[in-house]
This record gives structure tokens, C-alpha cells and sequence, in this order.
């Protein structure tokens, strides 16, 4: 009997920097069955980029094998493989290892991931209809990734330069329930200078329309970059461990 897979993208996830995936075998999420219940180091995770994982060098099957890396925390030191190939009529998944920077925490049967197998027709057709869900656009969703795309690498961290008021930018979002608002999250810098940033973190929605999304990110960014905010956004206290 053949397993049945779905691909379900998480298109500005609240817990994550960047979209992720949702990779569900005969309904078990495999990622987050493979780690603890607390993800990795308390750091929650997902399916990674559907960007990554529906194109090419993703879970798209030939028959030779590849060790592909499926999902994981944002932490950039995670992650979870499996072996994909194709072998007559069927595509299997299997050698699942999960690895922690370059050392292999667990493998095999350790993970309670053993061998899936997919009829190569149906699979192909949910990549396909997987990467149709991940490209549906809005117009909160051209903005923001706008916005996104203005950021310096590694932009949701602290450490880069955004002006007098924001030291970074840990959400980007624009919720499908939500076309027409972008929703920003971002650490305030400490006016007096006796701290790095504020305690906590600030969120702020801007409305957004069916004009140039371009223009409507730069102008964002501009009042982020040069008003203070802090009045208009609500802040999170930082969560005690």
C-alpha cells in the first residue's frame, strides 16, 4: 500500500522569519514528529522554504538518490534529511537523519520515520498544486515581500542599521485573512542608549492597496526608519523562560 503525502505552505508563519512548509505523510507532520516536542532548543520547526523544497533541488524525484534537507528551526545549524528517489514505480523516501550542525543526532529508526512510498504520478501532481498554493498573491503579500526584499541579508536579526528607532525586524507578515494589511514586528532601540534594545518587541500593521507595491514598501520603511512608532505599535514583553 503506498503512502499518501500532502504539502500544505505556511506563507508568513507567525514563528518563523520566512515562509515554511508543512510536509504531512498519511497526516503525520514527519518534521516536527522527528524532533522533541519542543522543537530544537525550544526554537520551534517546520518544513523549509517552499521555494526550496518544490523546486529542483527540492523533493522533486529522479532516479538518482539525493539527501535532501526538508525542514528544521531558523536557526540555520538544524536540520532534518531524508533520501529521495525514484525506483520503477514508485518514489521512496528513506535514511532520515537528523543533524545538528555537521553531527548526526539521530537516524533511522531513532527518528520513527522508516520508509515512505509514493505513486510517482500523485506526487508529482501535489508538487504541483503545492508550488499553485505557494504563489497565490495579495496584495498585502507584494508588499511585504517588497519590504522583505529591501532588507540587508540577514535582516531579522539585531546587528544591522535601520535608522534612529528600530534595531530589527523579527515578523514580516501579511496573513491571507488579512489582504489588505501588512504586519510588522520589530525591536526599538534604547533612546538613552543603556541597553541594546527595549525589553520586548513592537508590533505595527500598515493598511496597503492595489497601487505599486514597491512604492508602498519604500514608504514603510521610510516611516520606520525615521518616526518613532513605539505610540502606534503594540509591545510584547519579553517571555520569561
Amino acid at each position: 500500500m503506498l503512502d499518501d503525502l500532502r504539502l500544505e505552505p505556511l506563507l508568513f508563519p507567525s514563528r518563523f522569519t520566512s515562509h515554511r512548509m508543512r510536509i504531512l505523510v498519511n497526516g503525520l507532520d514527519v518534521v516536527a514528529a522527528a524532533y522533541p516536542p519542543d522543537g530544537f532548543h525550544g526554537q520551534p520547526v517546520a518544513g523549509f522554504m517552499p521555494s526550496f523544497l518544490l523546486g529542483p533541488n527540492g523533493l522533486a524525484a529522479s532516479a538518482e538518490a539525493r539527501e535532501v534537507a526538508v525542514g528544521g528551526s531558523d536557526m540555520s545549524e538544524d536540520r532534518l534529511t531524508v533520501r529521495i528517489h525514484q525506483a520503477g514505480l514508485e518514489v521512496i523516501w528513506d535514511c532520515w537523519r537528523l543533524i545538528d550542525i555537521r553531527t548526526v543526532l539521530k537516524e533511522g529508526a531513532e527518528l520513527g520515520l522508516g520508509t515512505f512510498r509514493f505513486d510517482p504520478l500523485t506526487y508529482a501532481q501535489e508538487i504541483a498544486q503545492a508550488t499553485e498554493r505557494a504563489n497565490r498573491m495579495w496584495p498585502a503579500r507584494s508588499v511585504a515581500e517588497n519590504f522583505q526584499a529591501m532588507l540587508l541579508p540577514g535582516s531579522y536579526q539585531q546587528g544591522q542599521d535601520y535608522g534612529s528607532w528600530i534595531r530589527g525586524y523579527p515578523t514580516i507578515r501579511a496573513p491571507r485573512d488579512r489582504p489588505d494589511v501588512v504586519e510588522i514586528g520589530y525591536y526599538a532601540r534604547d533612546p538613552t542608549g543603556q541597553r541594546y534594545t527595549m525589553p520586548g518587541r513592537y508590533h505595527i500593521t500598515f493598511p496597503v492597496d492595489g497601487t505599486d507595491p514597491a512604492v508602498q514598501a519604500q514608504a514603510i520603511a521610510d516611516r520606520l526608519c525615521h518616526e518613532d512608532l513605539k505610540p502606534l505599535s503594540v509591545h510584547q514583553p519579553r517571555r520569561r523562560r
